[in-house]
């Protein structure tokens, strides 16, 4: 299998940013559990979330906007205690790259309103005119940090790698970094 230099100059720039997070995330361990400080205030409620930024991000070569909706169900008791949250949605770049997903997602609370969101999923990929990810199957994995106000609107940044994992001989993956604008549903009835 080829791979060329900027996949793995890419990959190990990748790395190195989710090897620089988990240190953050162990060094605050203690805050992370499973019943937080702040879980007798967390409510259960179905959100919508509106994204918007840019793909290409730690690839110059890439650059293009993103926009995306994104529905995100009521959690479910997962493993450890850690309350699940599922989620469904769809992502367009303005070069006609289209990613249709689903994936689970937990929210710490790392203060009262302060929440560290990582997430996992996988999802059909159309490619673009600048965006070729070398498989219609596609990984996503990200870390969203997110300021929850008093009416529970969530604003926050998110950043998102995206691959196909190896399953075909062409895995360039890309990340992208987007703002967030995350509603409760009930507000919007």
């Amino acid at each position: 299998m080829k791979i060329n230099k900027q996949c793995k100059y890419n990959s190990l720039r990748y790395i190195s940013v989710l090897l620089i997070l988990r240190s953050y995330v162990l060094m605050l361990a203690p805050a992370f559990t499973a019943q937080s400080v702040f879980s007798d205030e967390y409510e259960e409620y179905e959100m919508i979330n509106f994204t918007a930024g840019q793909v290409g991000v730690l690839d110059d070569s890439k650059a293009t906007q993103r926009y995306g909706l994104e529905y995100r169900f009521t959690s479910f008791s997962g493993p450890y205690g850690l309350r699940i949250i599922p989620a469904i949605g769809i992502a367009g770049a303005n070069d006609g790259a289209k990613f249709i997903y689903t994936d689970l997602r937990h929210d710490f609370y790392l203060a009262r309103r302060w929440i560290l969101i990582p997430s996992f999923g996988v999802g059909l990929f159309k490619d673009g005119s600048k965006i070729d990810l070398g498989n219609n199957i596609e990984f996503r994995s990200g870390v969203e940090i997110a300021y929850q106000f008093r009416n529970k609107v969530r604003t926050g940044f998110a950043i998102f790698h995206l691959s196909n994992g190896g399953i075909s001989n062409d895995n360039p993956g890309t990340e992208a970094l987007v703002f967030s604008v995350c509603i409760p549903a009930f507000m919007m009835r």
